[in-house]
């Protein structure tokens, strides 16, 4: 079960840990104050979990070491997120690369050439964010877990739906025909030509891989996907 809030003594407590951490317990605090500092602990927490969850994977990551790289108490990690499955969901949903691209349900109210043109823009953008991310940090947790065969129930539902949301309608839009034979198995495939380069990069195994230069990789995965898309 996911807690709903921390219980009254907790509150007090999280209170009083957030005062010491302005200057102490003597500061004076006001409304403004509160959700400036609320605010940056939550972003403190979601970045240290993001980092922690693609290092060591769901089961890896207790809350303890999450607030403690976020240098935040742990009890806040209840009060903001309600416990670790909402961390993660958080986590899932501020993901730097996998984010809104495509509503399917305006697709049928576009004309073909629009609709297209909105698709091939799309993919554009998802391959560029791909790039950044290839030439700037690890693989992210979504990423990583589309390839990870230890996930438990929840992690594994959560990164399904994430993917099944933000990425894989996007491919099925710029696949050529849309809808056309195998469009999800085409889908899906350019999800592991995408995903699969920073995970092979953050792993460090391929090594010519991993050395590449980004913008370089861009092109060999643009040919790949046009290819598994039936772009070309």
């Amino acid at each position: 079960m996911i807690p709903r809030g921390p219980a009254v003594g907790q509150s007090g407590r999280v209170d009083r840990v957030e005062r010491a951490a302005r200057g102490g317990a003597e500061a004076t605090v006001t409304p403004t104050t509160r959700r400036r500092d609320a605010r940056r602990s939550r972003e403190r927490l979601l970045a240290a979990a993001a980092e922690l969850f693609a290092e060591r994977g769901y089961a890896g990551t207790s809350l303890r070491a999450v607030a403690e790289r976020a240098g935040v108490d742990a009890a806040l990690v209840a009060r903001y997120y309600g416990g670790k499955d909402g961390l993660y969901r958080a986590v899932l949903a501020a993901d730097p690369v996998v984010s809104p691209v495509v509503d399917e349900s305006d697709e049928g109210h576009e004309a073909d050439d629009e609709a297209r043109r909105r698709a091939a823009d799309e993919l554009a953008g998802l391959l560029a964010r791909m790039v950044d991310r290839w030439e700037n940090g690890p693989a992210t947790t979504v990423g990583q877990n589309v390839f990870r065969c230890d996930l438990d129930d929840a992690a594994a539902a959560a990164t399904a739906e994430r993917v099944g949301e933000r990425v894989l309608p996007l491919l099925r839009a710029a696949a050529e025909p849309p809808g056309g034979p195998d469009s999800e198995l085409r889908a899906e495939l350019a999800t592991v030509v995408l995903l699969g380069i920073g995970v092979a990069r953050t792993a460090g195994t391929l090594p010519a891989l991993a050395a590449a230069d980004p913008e370089e990789l861009g092109v060999y995965a643009r040919a790949l996907l046009d290819t598994v898309l039936g772009r070309r």
